[in-house]
């Protein structure tokens, strides 16, 4: 069967987690989306004042003060009726989203204010896609907003959404729209397609990084992060290969740098081979650096018990929190074959030949021995992944971003008992 045929309605699966905290990719950035809460006050207040004098009116239909609207929202946080959601790019508040219950039974007042330098990225439309999944367990039946008639962005902002809506003209200046957050088949179908963009945009520098440092790389062949980094050099990898290891020194000719927060320009993809105690801090370094995917190699996490899985719970939400997608702990890594980008970011000794077959499994193992046979077999990869314990990103991930891959044709998925 095809990948398109594969292909999970994951967005499904979204809306029954509710509005805990998670991540999205929207076009080249990577934002958290939550619920806010009373200890926003000073992140909404930056928020406001940033938001130019057009975009404060658009909103508001006037100029109130900030510190008005900032008291405003938390007399909404207050409420049990209310609901406000926040979206956030590297811990900063960029968009607001609330309704508001009105005099009519079952209606609420929807309204939005996106950040100037983030109008038009869709970030209101997933935003308005999530308000719609909490409206509809809460027992809102329709959705009303008003919109300054020169408004055009929220205007595209709700006709993107997938929602039915009436529009009718207060006066000259005022739109009044009308709508049900019901589900309906052409909602499904726009929230496909946004999942499926979404994933292909959290996922994509895991296997097209332009630059991967290796954490925990040394001199001594035979450990973790000195297969990893000789495997990256010996496919060919079409990027910087960079080793960080915190006792300095050389790997294959390459200059050590001592900590990912010293290395010059963009990394695309962190892959984590230390001590499992150190592993905390190194992501924190991540995070401080801004690399955009964390790939955690080393094991001693949820499949080792309670303690385990509080130190995996630990670094999920760091990274949540500062919006960067997480394949691990406790995986073998992940493959590219594309002749453009030749990454080989595992430890296995096999680099499968080109084929159009992407494979996933949670178990290392069972992921050296399938690619080994396969490669006796001569049969091809597009693209591999090891999971492991899937804190982050699972196989429904995956399977939205192979889903449109234009090099995969057949999508092989193996997970056994959740560690989790």
């Amino acid at each position: 069967m095809g990948a398109r045929e594969l292909y999970s309605d994951a967005a499904k699966l979204e809306q029954a987690r509710g509005i805990r905290e998670r991540d999205v990719g929207i076009g080249d950035i990577c934002l958290t989306e939550r619920q806010a809460s009373i200890d926003d006050r000073d992140q909404l207040r930056a928020f406001y004042e940033h938001l130019s004098s057009q975009s404060r009116y658009f909103r508001f239909f006037g100029k109130p003060r900030v510190g008005t609207i900032v008291e405003d929202v938390m007399h909404a946080l207050a409420s049990r009726d209310a609901v406000t959601l926040v979206a956030e790019v590297d811990h900063r508040i960029v968009a607001v989203a609330q309704y508001f219950p009105t005099s009519s039974a079952g209606r609420a007042e929807a309204a939005f204010a996106i950040a100037d330098a983030h109008q038009g990225r869709g970030i209101g439309t997933k935003l308005l896609e999530r308000l719609g999944v909490v409206a509809r367990s809460r027992g809102i039946t329709s959705f009303e907003a008003y919109l300054l008639h020169d408004n055009q962005k929220m205007r595209q902002v709700l006709v993107d959404s997938g929602f039915a809506l009436t529009w009718d003209r207060l006066d000259g200046q005022i739109r009044h729209v009308v709508f049900s957050p019901a589900e309906s088949p052409q909602l499904h179908e726009k929230e496909k397609v946004r999942a499926r963009a979404a994933a292909q945009t959290s996922l994509r520098p895991f296997f097209r990084p332009t630059t991967v440092a290796v954490i925990g790389a040394g001199r001594r062949r035979g450990g973790i992060g000195a297969e990893i980094f000789d495997n990256l050099v010996a496919t060919g990898f079409h990027g910087p290969i960079i080793p960080v290891n915190s006792a300095g020194g050389s790997v294959e000719g390459v200059p050590v740098v001592r900590s990912v927060t010293n290395i010059e320009g963009e990394v695309s993809l962190a892959v984590i081979a230390v001590p499992c105690d150190q592993v905390a801090g190194v992501v924190d370094d991540c995070i401080a650096k801004g690399v955009k995917a964390l790939l955690i190699i080393s094991a001693g996490f949820a499949e080792t018990g309670a303690g385990g899985r509080e130190r995996e719970a630990a670094i999920l939400d760091k990274v949540r929190a500062a919006g960067i997608r997480l394949i691990g702990p406790n995986c073998m890594g992940v493959l590219n074959t594309d002749p453009a980008v030749r990454l080989n970011a595992t430890f296995s000794l096999v680099y499968p030949p080109l084929g159009r077959v992407a494979l996933s499994t949670q178990s290392g193992a069972l992921g050296l021995a399938i690619l080994d046979y396969a490669a006796r077999l001569n049969i091809g990869f597009s693209t591999f992944a090891s999971i492991g314990n899937k804190a982050d990103v699972s196989s429904n991930d995956l399977l939205q971003y192979w889903a449109d891959d234009p090099g995969t044709d057949v999508i092989l998925l193996w997970n056994s008992t959740s560690t989790r």
